[in-house]
């Protein structure tokens, strides 16, 4: 009997990168938090099984970069891919 792990990092990144990509602020479509992206991720995905740190690591692993809105105020910047 096999055991299949879900690597959800991967399962993360597939999600985002199928439809967004890094934006800077003149392209960007929406701006949105690491907090906001797992709370709409845990609506697909085990409570337990992601966090806002795993969330961070794969969105820097895509080529985001957090950019600072005001002083201690950072969003992730996306545009959809044509």
């Amino acid at each position: 009997m096999s055991v299949y792990m879900v690597d959800y990092k991967e399962e993360v990144k597939k999600l985002i990168s199928e439809m967004y990509e890094p934006a800077d602020s003149l392209s960007k479509e929406f701006q949105t938090t690491t907090k906001s992206i797992l709370k709409k991720l845990l609506n697909v995905m085990p409570s337990n099984a992601i966090d806002e740190h795993l969330i961070y690591e794969a969105l820097c692993e895509l080529g985001f970069t957090p950019k600072e809105l005001k002083p201690l105020d950072f969003y992730w910047y996306f545009k959809r891919i044509k």
